[in-house]
């Protein structure tokens, strides 16, 4: 087994200005209308590039499609089905990509959920990538799912008691490997974020007594890109989230809104 640990710096989002744009966001995907498969926004303008392809605008088993450029028809490789709708329970989406390469065919499933619009609770994220490609297809896909505990990030950069487990975690599984990540917060004296990441990777399968020694060969280079790539992420996020936390939900939800409609 290989370890990772790398703790970044970064700027706090207030929690009730979080609230208010998951809350501004819904309202402005709810606000939407259709007319023969055809998005309008809640002031009218119309929404390019996607239309309403299966079901009932906005509620479970609703599927929408983007619209090809070069013959305006709903583009069969993608597509974004509503699997849940419940502002007291649990909304859900899910967006299914193919590629239809006859050399690897390949399905990606990706699955977004929230409970709770008003309060949001828990976050979670999955992935599935299946190929077609004969033997090989095991090599070639995988899964991955992330859930975030809100209440417990929230508790977690508050000056009380923190919570016994890490608030967001993930598991990502290949035929060769299983990575387990964990991120966990706490309070800067700064008000900032010390945020640790922390992540332990398995072989599986004929790679599992490799591993040790692949972790000897590769295991610093590894563990300093790794570093890199958070500082980096790090820097990006200390970088914008200023500008976006002195913007309150709705106006972040009207300038969304014009990047929808376009030019």
């Amino acid at each position: 087994m290989a370890r990772f640990r790398h703790t970044v710096t970064l700027v706090p989002v207030p929690r009730r200005w979080f609230e208010s744009c998951v809350a501004a966001l819904h309202d402005l995907a709810e606000g939407t209308d259709v007319e023969e498969g055809r998005l309008t926004l809640p002031d009218g303008r119309p929404l390019p590039g996607l239309v309403l392809t299966e079901g009932r605008h906005p509620r479970p088993g609703a599927r929408y499609r983007p619209v090809k450029e070069e013959d305006g028809e709903p583009d069969a490789a993608q597509c974004l089905t509503v699997l849940a709708r419940d502002r007291r329970g649990e909304t859900a989406v899910e967006v299914v990509t193919l590629d239809d390469d006859p050399a690897h065919r390949a399905r990606l499933v990706c699955a977004l959920g929230l409970t709770s619009v008003e309060r949001p609770r828990e976050a979670w994220l999955s992935a599935r990538l299946h190929s077609d490609g004969g033997k090989r297809a095991k090599y070639l896909g995988g899964t991955g799912r992330l859930r975030l505990d809100l209440g417990r990030w929230w508790q977690a950069t508050g000056h009380g008691r923190h919570p016994s487990r890490a608030p967001l975690s993930g598991t990502l599984t290949h035929a060769l490997v299983r990575v387990s990540v964990t991120v966990a917060p706490r309070p800067a004296p700064d008000g900032r974020w010390r945020v640790t990441v922390q992540a332990r990777v398995r072989g599986r399968s004929f790679a599992r007594p490799l591993l040790p020694l692949a972790a000897v060969v590769l295991g610093r280079r590894a563990r300093r890109a790794g570093a890199e790539a958070l500082e980096d992420a790090a820097a990006a996020w200390n970088a914008q989230v200023p500008a976006l936390v002195r913007k309150d939900g709705e106006r972040l939800s009207a300038e969304l809104a014009d990047v929808l409609a376009g030019p």
